[in-house]
């Protein structure tokens, strides 16, 4: 894979992914960091989406919950749309993706690089 630019959107994708492994482990409201295993399916899937996106692919912001799971979240602003990919903390619970646009909205409980490369696609297409 060739590394691109520090501006571009996979770099800034994967160092805010990075990003959580930094925080301290927990605060008040539960924990910061995401868990290994969430952590390891975002870089997967983000890499492989990647991989067959090259330059269309969209910068995503990054956030965990109080359990560790990570929280992908690419949006639009016009017209608004979102999708987002959640990585549960347990790897023993299944990824999904939420994606909406204006009041339609569902959920893909199956979530391969593949669907989200056509979910992303979808995206920047709406």
């Amino acid at each position: 894979m060739k590394i691109p630019s520090n501006s571009s959107n996979i770099t800034v994708t994967l160092k805010r992914l990075v990003a959580l492994l930094e925080e301290d482990e927990t605060d008040e409201y539960g924990i910061l960091q995401p868990s290994q295993s969430a952590f390891k399916l975002a870089m997967r899937l983000v890499v492989d989406a990647y991989e067959a996106m090259g330059d269309r692919f969209p910068r995503a912001s990054a956030s965990t919950d109080e359990q560790g799971s990570i929280r992908l979240t690419w949006s639009k602003q016009s017209p608004e749309c979102e999708v987002r990919l959640v990585c549960p903390a347990s790897a023993e619970e299944q990824p999904y993706l939420y994606h909406e646009l204006g009041d339609n909205y569902a959920v893909e409980p199956d979530v391969t690089a593949s669907i989200l490369v056509q979910w992303l696609e979808w995206l920047t297409q709406a």
